[in-house]
């Protein structure tokens, strides 16, 4: 459990703008820049799609939990 929640704070700090901005200042030229924000827009894209399939997940279950009240 305490790993889980270190992992975590590690993804929330991973990113906070300020942390982003601060790597990204760091980085030696545009080129390196632009590959680190590319692979953080990635990254962001993947959770949202697992963000998106378990509001489907949910959608559907609020779906059946409807459709079985109304069958009463």
């Amino acid at each position: 459990m305490a790993r889980t929640c270190l992992a975590e704070r590690q993804e929330q700090e991973r990113f906070n703008p300020d942390v982003c901005q601060r790597e990204l200042a760091a980085l030696p030229d545009d080129a390196a820049r632009l590959c680190f924000l590319k692979r953080h827009r990635r990254r962001l894209m993947d959770d949202l799609h697992v963000a998106q399939e378990k509001l489907a997940c949910i959608d559907y279950m609020i779906y059946e939990l409807e459709q079985k009240r109304l069958d009463r």
